[in-house]
C-alpha cells in the first residue's frame, strides 16, 4: 500500500561514486620462460602462494626446476611473504613457432618411413628431440639399403620445404650422389671414423633447421654405440623466445604490479628491458653475476648501463671469483628477494637498504669490492654483525630507488585526487573558490605523502622560523585571461616539497675526559 509521501515531498538521491584506482606500488612481476613440461599457466597471471605456482605447472625445486618456479619460491620465502606476485611468460617467438612446425613435419616423415621401411645391412637410431640420426652399417655402404631416410625427405619436401646438404638440394638418393659424402661412404671400411653431415631444412620465411646424420661402420670386435658418438641438440631455433619488450607490453595489460624481476632471461637482454621500463612508471630489478672485470678492457661493468633511473642491479655471487656453476641455486634470483622484501613496506616509509633476505646467501666482499659496487650504483647483500642485510639501495642512474618509487606514488595519488574532484562534483567553477578546490586536493595529497614518510615534516631553523615540508601555489582567477578560461584548462598549479630522505650512514665523534 502506498504511503503517499510523494504528495508532500519527493527525494531523489544521486550516488557520487569516485574513481577507484587499481594502481599498485607494492607487488613484483617475474618475467621468464614458460615451464618446460605441460602447464596451464596463463600468459600473465597472479599467484597468492607457491602452491598456486606449482599447480600452474612450474617446477619450484629439485632437478629440472624452472627458473620462474625457483624465483617464485624465493619471493614467497621472504618474511613477511608477499600476498600476491605476478608472472609473465616469455613466449616463443614467431620464428621459433615456425621452426617447431618444420621439426614436427620432418619427424612425422621420419616416423612414416624410417620406422616402417625394412632396412637392409644397417640400423637406424633416431634422436628426434635433438635432431640426430645415427646409421650403423653391418655391410659396406654400397650393399646397404637405407632408402627410408630419403623417402622421408621426399615426403617432407612435398610439403613445400627444401632440404640441402652442403648447399646441394637433396630430395632423393640420386641427388645425394652429387655430394662429397657419397664417395666417402662408398669407400668406408669397418672401423673407419664415423662420417657425419648436416641436412638443412627450410621454407621461405621460416628459420633454417638442422638435422645431423652420422654413419658408423663399426668393427664387430669393438662396437661403438651411436649415442656415444654425438649427444645434445644440434641447435635450438624452436626454443627462441620473443623479445622481452613484447612480454612486458602484454604484462602491462594487467594492473597490480610495480617492479619487474627477470628469471631465466638472457642477461644480454637486460639493457633492452631497462630501456623499455624507463618509458613506463615501473621499475626493473635484475641479478648481476659478473660486474668485476666484466668490461671489454677488464674494467668493472654491469649488464645495464648507468643511464637508467628505473633499473636496479643486485650482485648475486658469494665471492667475486665464484664460478657460475657454483653459485647457490637461489642466488641468481636475489633480485626477486630484494624486490619482494622492499615492496612489503609502504612507499615513502622505507629505504631498500638494510633489509634482511631469506633463501639467498650473502656475499663475502672485500672493502675494495664493496666500494666499487657503491661507486657503480650497484646493490649487494652482505653480513653485518650477525645479520645478513641489503646495502646501497640505488638505481643504475645513481638515484635512490625509494625516491623513484615515492615519486611515482605521489604522482598517482595527486592525479587521482584531482580527477575525483572533477568526477564527483557537478562543476568546479573557474573562480578563486574553484581553483582553491584544486589546490586543496594538492595539499591533501602532499599531507598523505608526509604521513607516509616520503615528504619532510615542517621543521624550524636556528632562529625559530618555520621551514615548511611543502608549499603550493595556484593562480588567481583575476590573473587568467578570458581565452584561458574559455579553454577550461587550469595551468600554473605548482608545489614544492622537501624529501624526507633516509640516513644510511652516521659519523659520530666524541672524546672521553675526566671533566666536562
Amino acid at each position: 500500500m502506498s504511503k503517499n509521501f510523494d504528495l508532500i515531498a519527493t527525494v531523489d538521491i544521486d550516488i557520487q561514486t569516485p574513481i577507484v584506482d587499481d594502481t599498485s606500488f607494492d607487488n613484483l612481476l617475474i618475467l621468464g620462460p614458460a615451464p618446460k613440461g605441460e602447464h596451464n599457466a596463463p600468459d600473465v597471471g597472479a599467484y597468492s602462494s607457491i602452491g598456486e605456482v606449482s599447480e600452474a605447472g612450474f617446477v619450484v625445486s629439485g632437478d629440472g626446476a624452472d627458473p620462474v618456479g625457483v624465483a617464485a619460491r624465493v619471493a614467497f620465502a621472504q618474511s613477511p611473504s608477499p600476498t600476491t606476485i605476478y608472472i609473465a611468460l616469455q613466449k616463443s617467438s614467431p620464428a621459433a613457432v615456425a621452426a617447431a612446425e618444420t621439426i614436427a613435419a620432418m619427424n612425422a616423415a621420419l616416423d612414416n618411413h624410417v620406422g616402417a621401411y625394412e632396412m637392409v645391412g644397417c640400423s637406424v637410431d633416431m634422436d628426434q628431440d635433438n635432431r640426430r640420426i645415427g646409421v650403423t652399417l653391418t655391410v659396406p655402404f654400397a650393399e646397404a639399403d637405407g632408402h627410408g631416410l630419403f623417402q622421408a625427405l621426399e615426403e617432407f619436401v612435398s610439403q613445400g620445404y627444401t632440404a640441402t646438404i652442403d648447399g646441394i638440394t637433396v630430395e632423393h638418393y640420386g641427388q645425394f650422389k652429387q655430394t662429397v659424402y657419397d664417395a666417402q661412404l662408398l669407400a668406408m671400411k669397418k672401423g673407419d671414423p664415423d662420417i657425419s653431415f648436416e641436412i638443412k631444412l627450410f621454407k621461405e620465411g621460416v628459420p633454417e633447421v638442422t638435422y645431423v646424420v652420422t654413419i658408423s661402420y663399426p668393427d664387430p670386435d669393438a662396437p661403438v654405440a651411436v649415442s656415444d658418438i654425438a649427444e645434445g641438440p644440434v641447435d635450438a631455433p624452436e626454443l627462441e623466445l620473443e623479445e622481452p619488450a613484447v612480454t612486458i607490453q602484454r604484462a602491462l595489460g594487467m594492473s597490480g604490479w610495480y617492479v619487474l624481476c627477470t628469471a631465466g632471461v638472457d642477461p644480454a637482454k637486460y639493457e633492452d628491458i631497462a630501456a623499455f621500463i624507463e618509458t613506463q612508471e615501473k621499475m626493473f630489478c635484475y641479478t648481476e653475476l659478473d660486474y668485476f672485470g666484466a668490461g671489454e678492457e677488464g674494467e668493472n661493468a654491469s649488464y645495464v648501463g648507468a643511464v637508467y633511473f628505473r633499473s636496479m642491479g643486485v650482485y648475486g655471487k658469494e665471492e667475486s671469483g665464484q664460478a657460475l656453476e657454483d653459485v647457490p641455486e637461489a642466488n641468481p634470483y636475489i633480485n626477486v628477494a630484494f624486490a619482494a622484501k622492499w615492496l612489503n613496506y609502504e612507499s615513502g616509509s622505507e629505504t631498500s637498504a638494510f633489509k634482511t633476505l631469506t633463501s639467498v646467501y650473502p656475499s663475502k666482499l672485500t672493502t675494495t669490492e664493496m666500494k666499487a659496487l657503491e661507486t657503480g650504483a650497484m646493490n649487494y647483500f652482505i653480513t653485518v654483525g650477525n645479520k645478513n642485510i641489503t646495502m646501497n639501495g640505488m638505481t643504475r642512474g645513481g638515484e635512490w630507488a625509494d625516491v623513484i618509487r615515492f615519486r611515482d606514488w605521489l604522482k598517482n595519488d595527486m592525479q587521482l585526487a584531482v580527477v575525483n574532484l572533477f568526477v564527483t562534483r557537478p562543476k568546479v567553477p573557474y573562480t578563486d573558490s574553484g581553483i582553491a578546490l584544486v589546490q586543496n586536493q594538492m595539499i591533501a595529497s602532499l599531507k598523505r605523502g608526509q604521513n607516509a614518510g616520503g615528504i619532510a615534516e615542517d621543521e624550524f631553523d636556528e632562529d625559530g622560523n618555520t621551514i615548511p615540508g611543502f608549499v603550493t601555489s595556484v593562480p588567481l582567477s583575476s590573473s587568467i585571461t578570458a581565452s584561458e578560461k574559455a579553454s577550461r584548462k587550469l595551468h600554473n598549479c605548482k608545489f614544492k616539497a622537501r624529501l624526507a630522505g633516509a640516513i644510511h650512514f652516521a659519523e659520530i665523534k666524541g672524546s672521553l675526559t675526566y671533566e666536562l
